[in-house]
């Protein structure tokens, strides 16, 4: 997959979610979301970073730090989603629910840069929450089935958790941007 394919697939997720689900049925299952597509978004965006950290050493280290975190939350919550569905839904439920994350987690990597805006930055993080809440809901009917009678009440538990594990990630990565700017 190269960056043309990455950016047009962000593009198609942000602009166009029910569309790309609606893609993602006819023939996009063999692309490896997380190889393919989240850890580049994710690299890309600790590179876009790097400047504005201003201290090599240290901005590299908190590339690092926050790629970890965000590929740590993106699985975390896979898991805790995983286990809200329940277990009848057979053991590739969690591979599902992570393919989905990945893509449905976009606008929150997108938004990392401006966390460096002071105050301003919950403002960013809010519009990307709820943006990821439209990329959630569509996602989790093509993962689960449209036909899933629990469907809305999933998606409301999975908002939540999202929410939740967005909140813990972002108090994380800005701790450490006042840690590694102040050094």
């Amino acid at each position: 997959m190269g960056l043309k394919w990455l950016f047009t697939t962000m593009f198609s997720v942000l602009l166009h979610p029910e569309a790309f689900w609606n893609d993602q049925g006819k023939g996009r299952v063999e692309v490896n979301a997380m190889k393919d597509y989240a850890a580049p978004v994710i690299a890309v965006v600790q590179l876009v970073k790097l400047p504005l950290v201003g201290v090599p050493k240290s901005a590299m280290i908190m590339a690092i730090v926050s790629f970890i975190i965000d590929v740590a939350v993106l699985y975390v919550l896979s898991g805790a989603i995983a286990s809200v569905v329940g277990h009848d839904r057979g053991e590739t439920v969690q591979d599902d629910i992570l393919t989905m994350l990945c893509y449905a987690l976009t606008p929150l990597w997108l938004v990392e840069p401006f966390y460096f805006v002071g105050s301003w930055r919950w403002l960013f993080l809010v519009a990307a929450l709820l943006h990821t809440v439209l990329i959630l809901k569509p996602g989790l009917r093509f993962t689960l089935g449209s036909e899933s009678p629990h469907i809305e009440a999933l998606t409301v538990k999975s908002s939540l958790l999202t929410m939740v594990a967005t909140l813990a990630s972002f108090t994380a990565i800005t701790g450490l941007l006042r840690i590694f700017t102040s050094l």
